[in-house]
């Protein structure tokens, strides 16, 4: 067999469209409600990546033109301080989006923190209520899609990636990220909505005997790892679409336009070197689906916003009758 060219899927193009539409909408709102929405960004101190990730999400927000806050936490910091926290903002009326950076310490429960953000304000779509909406398309809780798969569409869609009947989707989680509540919800929304319903679907752990089995049956194989670069290129069926999206920071390196300034090193589950000629397509880690899901984070707070607006409207309208 002649080896095929492996196509790399970018979201810088998606990403960039995506927050020019957020940009202008922003100037509209401002114009018709003499504000815009505000988002807040809670990080925690210790956590891998967490000092970069801070900075990224505030320095884009405020280059879009949201209303910008953020809470920087002690890694030990308790249940109760962070739940604090959240209801601060919860009952603030100016923020409009309420994101928790993650990963969490390890001590707090993803799913329970998540849960104590406002639904509306909960723009990930990682409360309870939201994934309902996210399993539910058709019911009223489905406010605003979950970044994840929907930033996925954006990538498909752009990049001409077509799903088709009968093939085969298979996802290759760590152990923590199986027993992990939130996380594996996430994932089983998320396939909910990125599958086509008459796709067989699996969920595989990466430590099982039936690793490499599961691997090579799989038409879209969706690494979701902690391990850098694991996935053994035999594994692959030829012509697989793969999906890397948990970003690891293997090292630190000085930056080459300032030495003095360390960068992050940032790899997924697949090293793409590894698969080329053997997959068909990569969504890799740095440069993939994590770019567009920031500009998904921001469609949705401006949804929340008019969600709000649309509220405040009615009650005005309740008080004048």
């Amino acid at each position: 067999m002649d080896d095929m060219e492996t196509k790399i899927l970018k979201g810088e193009a998606v990403r960039d469209r995506i927050f020019a539409e957020v940009k202008n909408e922003l100037s509209r709102l401002l114009q018709k409600y003499q504000r815009v929405p505000g988002i807040v960004f809670i990080g925690f101190a210790g956590v891998p990546l967490g000092k970069y990730n801070m900075p990224l999400h505030v320095g884009t927000a405020q280059q879009l033109g949201f209303k910008v806050y953020q809470e920087l936490l002690p890694e030990d910091v308790t249940v109760r301080q962070l739940s604090a926290v959240i209801e601060h903002y919860n009952h603030d009326q100016e923020v409009d989006a309420i994101v928790l950076l993650q990963p969490l310490p390890g001590h707090l429960n993803p799913l329970e923190m998540a849960g104590k953000i406002y639904p509306r304000k909960e723009v990930e779509g990682f409360h309870p209520v939201n994934l309902a909406g996210t399993l539910m398309p058709d019911s009223h809780l489905n406010r605003y899609p979950m970044c994840l798969p929907a930033a996925l569409e954006e990538i498909f869609r752009e990049n001409g990636i077509r799903r088709h009947k009968d093939q085969e989707w298979v996802f290759l989680l760590d152990d923590e990220f199986i027993s992990n509540p939130l996380t594996y919800m996430i994932v089983k929304a998320a396939a909910s909505r990125a599958v086509p319903k008459d796709c067989p679907v699996s969920f595989i752990n990466k430590n099982s005997a039936k690793v490499a089995e599961y691997c090579h049956r799989a038409d879209f194989l969706v690494v979701v790892s902690k391990f850098p670069e694991y996935v053994d290129p035999e594994w692959l069926k030829p012509g697989v679409c793969i999906i890397d999206i948990y970003s690891n920071l293997v090292k630190e390196v000085p930056s080459k336009a300032d030495p003095s300034r360390l960068v992050p090193v940032i790899r997924g589950g697949v090293c793409v070197e590894s698969v080329k000629n053997i997959a068909g397509s990569i969504l890799p880690v740095p440069g993939g689906l994590m770019t567009v899901v920031l500009g998904i984070l921001f469609r949705n707070t401006l949804q929340s916003f008019r969600i709000c607006q649309a509220e405040n409207t009615a009650q005005r309208k309740l008080i004048l009758v």
